[in-house]
């Protein structure tokens, strides 16, 4: 990991979509470089003030902080448990697992 972060632009490209995890509905943010890496990501879901928003919450801005850090998503999502299934254990696991089914954006 590179320990130098790359900041992003005030005026950036988004995107937002649904994220559904264990019947729980979330909304997903993904904020991209001009090049159409991804550079931080933002969720937003039910119960807020609750514990489980506020562990999503720092999950989000620790994610962030490691994207800008050159962090691959690719790298995060090998790092992160899974279930027996193959699939994502957390709701965590489920925005990386997102993050690296997503195309590559054009940013113009």
């Amino acid at each position: 990991m590179n320990d130098e972060r790359q900041p992003l632009s005030p005026r950036r490209k988004n995107q937002s979509m649904e994220l559904v995890f264990d019947g729980v509905r979330y909304q997903l943010t993904i904020g991209f470089y001009t090049n159409g890496r991804i550079g931080e990501v933002w969720l937003n879901g039910p119960r807020p003030d609750s514990a489980l928003y506020h562990i999503t919450q720092d999950a989000c801005v620790l994610i962030s902080h490691l994207l800008q850090r050159f962090t691959s998503p690719h790298t995060l999502y090998d790092s992160l448990p899974r279930k027996a299934d193959g699939s994502s254990a957390s709701v965590i696991g489920a925005i990386i697992e997102l993050l690296i089914s997503l195309p590559e954006v054009e940013v113009p």
